[in-house]
């Protein structure tokens, strides 16, 4: 659309209003100036009517100015050209005053203009002749009875203003008719006259007011705006940089546009340096937040599978922002175990993360180098409370599985309840315990659960059962159990149950965004592979740790029972454990445990320092760390009831037979 001009069109508006300014004041003034001429002439009439009945009273008579060769005509006519010039009367006419015969002519009399002179000579020739009858308002005057001295005629010449007056004798009796013509022409002339006498001056003056207005206006309104608008195009282009100062001091309500503008470009560079500063410090933490997210999915994958000879794990999250709290972990120990862990840190975040971070990485170091699941976090909370500033803390679940045993040790800090996968799905209750980094004292129990080929555990956060519908209900843990239920047990496996939970969860919130955030894994023991037997018949690493022993244990309570013939078995194995560990430099370690006809066979096997425990051997450099016939092989040879001991293929091999 094309710009127009804010000057222009008060310039064009005050030419307008100038324009019918003059027009109607023009109007006006024609008519006043007409009237007034009307006015005029009647004043004029009069006065010229008294001045002729005066010089015929006391100069002339009619008789002498009748002679039109005498002096007395002469000197008359000169008097009289000189009296109607002086009143701008055309012409004057002096005739009989006989009311009943036709008036003639006495004496015809005009302005000193050539053309009044033709006329007056014509008129003069003729005047014996009945030129014209007394009017209706003559006669009045003649009989007086008129209203007023004035009557309009008609004449030859076009439209007049005749003005008559009678002139008596001494005793009232009218002797002639004295009429004044004013000639319209005449009429007009004086009114032009009059009207630009008055419209010129209010013309000028009207002028110069608005001149001087539409200056005013265009210093005082124009100028300004102009100068604002340049500078908001100004600024437009660039909102960064504050446009200069206007000067505008005027105390009105331009000026007080002009500061508020003013005030406003400041606040806003303000605001738009204070937004570039935000989008580019946003920028930054997006970018910052995305590496986060990066290396949390490298510490906490969104999916991870792990299947292996005789168990299957499968694990989800989900944060609620980009970065999350929830935590979890599953790896294989050794060939006959497989650890897995699930955490919620208290908050959402990059600081949850971060806590997130570093409580999964002490959990693990602390189950792969052999604690047990309680150790592990109880270890790990002694830590966290000794380095945690903030405060923070964070629910834990650890659990160890014996692939050959089936048995489960696991220690809860704080964490939601798992549910048990069997035929009939229900929730396990382990000891509560309490949250990592809360108090130092923690002292988390452990557990032991013996797993069936085909059972399992569920671990989940708060995110699933928590989980919030657009009624603002929540999933909750019957939810949840119900829909683990649902799954077919043919086709039961780690993947599908979770994928079952997470299409739940997502068809309950319809859409919701998510609250909190939600992590969930599933662990499942299946059958050993062929030439394995359940009760862990065959030969099975262990690890090179103390912590092997829990692994021998779980499989002999596994296959003979928590009895006391049991724990002097494993009294026996925990001596001979510690002795391998501490002292025989062994890299291999393993056993295995077969139930016999009337006992238990255990062989233990390791390829460090040959030694039989059988034989009396002096104590050599390479084994003096061990001592032979102590009271640890004692307890050995006391507890089992055969002993026997082969060096094979470079490993020691110690069996041992308990009735």
């Amino acid at each position: 659309m094309k710009r127009r001009s804010i000057n222009r069109w008060i310039t064009r508006c005050f030419i307008v209003i100038l324009f019918l300014s003059v027009l109607a004041s023009a109007a006006a003034n024609m008519y006043e100036a007409y009237s007034g001429t009307i006015r005029e002439g009647s004043d004029y009439a009069a006065a010229c009517g008294a001045n002729v009945r005066n010089l015929l009273n006391h100069q002339w008579s009619l008789d002498e100015i009748s002679q039109l060769d005498g002096r007395v005509y002469r000197e008359a006519r000169h008097s009289l050209n000189s009296i109607c010039d002086t009143y701008y009367l055309d012409y004057l006419f002096i005739y009989n005053a006989e009311a009943k015969t036709p008036s003639r002519y006495i004496f015809v009399f005009g302005s000193s203009e050539p053309e009044n002179d033709d006329y007056i000579e014509q008129e003069l020739t003729q005047r014996s002749l009945p030129t014209k009858q007394l009017t209706q308002e003559e006669q009045a005057l003649l009989e007086g009875t008129a209203q007023n001295a004035k009557g309009f005629h008609h004449t030859p010449l076009g439209d007049m203003y005749i003005w008559t007056v009678p002139y008596p004798d001494k005793s009232g009796t009218p002797l002639a008719m004295i009429s004044m013509c004013l000639s319209m022409d005449g009429i007009w002339q004086l009114t032009l006259r009059s009207f630009f006498m008055d419209i010129i001056p209010f013309i000028i003056s009207l002028s110069l007011g608005l001149l001087i207005l539409l200056l005013l206006v265009r210093r005082r309104i124009v100028v300004p705006i102009n100068a604002i608008s340049e500078s908001m195009k100004r600024f437009a282009l660039d909102s960064r940089s504050k446009p200069e100062p206007l000067h505008i001091a005027f105390r009105d309500e331009i000026g007080d546009i002009a500061r508020s503008y003013e005030k406003m470009t400041e606040d806003i560079s303000a605001y738009v340096s204070n937004i570039e500063a935000l989008t580019h410090e946003r920028v930054e933490n997006n970018v910052q937040l995305e590496v986060a997210r990066r290396i949390q999915n490298g510490l906490v994958p969104e999916k991870t599978s792990l299947r292996g000879d005789g168990f299957d794990v499968c694990a989800m999250t989900r944060p609620a922002k980009a970065v999350g709290g929830d935590f979890y972990d599953c790896f294989q120990l050794d060939q006959n175990s497989v650890c897995v862990m699930m955490g919620d840190v208290s908050g959402k975040g990059v600081s949850a993360a971060i806590f997130m971070a570093m409580i999964k990485t002490m959990i693990r170091q602390k189950l792969m180098d052999g604690l047990s699941p309680a150790e592990a976090l109880n270890k790990t909370n002694t830590e966290i409370c000794a380095q945690n500033p903030e405060n923070l803390f964070a629910t834990a679940f650890a659990a160890t599985l014996n692939l050959s045993t089936g048995a489960l040790r696991f220690a809860n800090a704080g964490h939601n309840y798992p549910v048990l996968l069997k035929e009939n799905a229900e929730y396990l209750h382990p000891d509560e315990g309490i949250a990592l980094g809360m108090f130092e004292d923690a002292n988390l129990m452990e557990e032991t659960l013996i797993l069936a080929p085909g059972e399992g555990i569920l671990l989940y956060t708060d995110g699933v059962t928590e989980a919030v519908n657009p009624e603002n209900a929540f999933f909750g843990m019957d939810r949840l159990l119900d829909t683990v239920k649902a799954v077919p047990e043919g086709s039961r496996s780690a993947k599908e149950i979770l994928l079952a939970v997470t299409r739940a969860v997502g068809s309950f919130c319809a859409g919701n965004e998510p609250f909190d955030d939600m992590a969930t894994l599933a662990l499942l023991r299946e059958a050993m592979a062929a030439g394995k037997d359940q009760a862990a018949s065959g030969k099975q690493a262990l690890p090179l740790a103390l912590s092997a022993f829990d692994t021998v244990r779980d499989a002999v309570i596994a296959i003979a029972g928590d009895a006391p013939k049991t724990r002097q078995l494993l009294l026996a194995c925990d001596e001979w454990i510690a002795n391998v560990v501490s002292y025989s430099r062994t890299t291999q370690f393993a056993f295995s445990c077969e139930p016999q006809a009337n006992g238990l066979k255990l062989t233990l096997y390791d390829d460090g320092v040959p030694f039989d425990p059988l034989a009396q051997q002096k104590e050599t450099d390479d084994f003096e760390a061990l001592e032979q016939g102590g009271m640890g092989l004692n307890i050995i040879r006391q507890s089992a009831s055969q002993i026997h001991y082969a060096r094979q293929n470079g490993c020691n091999e110690l069996t041992l037979y308990f009735a």
